[in-house]
């Protein structure tokens, strides 16, 4: 008898979802948010409303033709760059941002100049902004920074991926490039 009873738990558990005391934010707090992408190309209404200087046109190290905008208040290196032959499809918007206190990196605080231009670039991209943007920046070390830890985080779908990393780069790409 006891032999089925032990064969019978697995379909128990089963049969209840494998319920836990744990809330479902909880349980899934290391799992990325799956995005919902508001455009269908990318081009630079995904950059409408963040805190840019005046663009410098160029060419990319391979050739591809660029705009590269400066972060308004931040020092030179702190950047958000348009790269991609056609204006109106993209390949991809990256960036660099970090904040810094005397001196030293700080990462990206809540409602510092960093954290609010990434979180508008999501919000101008994906539904869900909030989530996507506290999720990426949790994960990528970029909330509570530490200089001698590395982190990455990325969100996609099939055509398009978001990133960010702890030292301040961020990308919105096409999952081709």
């Amino acid at each position: 008898m006891q032999k089925y009873a032990l064969l019978l738990l697995p379909l128990l558990l089963a049969a209840c979802g494998g319920q836990s005391d744990k809330p479902a934010d909880e349980a899934q707090a290391g799992v990325p948010p799956k995005p919902v992408f508001k455009v269908k190309y990318i081009d630079e209404a995904a950059i409408n409303g963040l805190a840019l200087g005046a663009a410098q046109s160029g060419k990319t190290v391979d050739g591809k033709p660029n705009a590269v905008y400066p972060i308004d208040g931040m020092s030179d290196g702190n950047q958000v760059e348009l790269v991609g032959e056609r204006s109106n499809d993209l390949e991809m918007i990256r960036g660099k941002c970090m904040e810094t206190d005397g001196g030293k990196n700080i990462g990206w605080p809540k409602g510092g100049t960093c954290q609010t231009l990434f979180a508008k670039l999501v919000d101008n991209v994906a539904e869900d902004s909030a989530k996507l943007t506290d999720y990426l920046i949790g994960h990528a070390g970029l909330k509570s920074y530490s200089e001698n830890k590395s982190g990455y985080a990325a969100v996609q779908t099939g055509r398009y991926i978001l990133e960010a990393d702890s030292d301040g780069a961020f990308f919105f790409r096409r999952r081709n490039y």
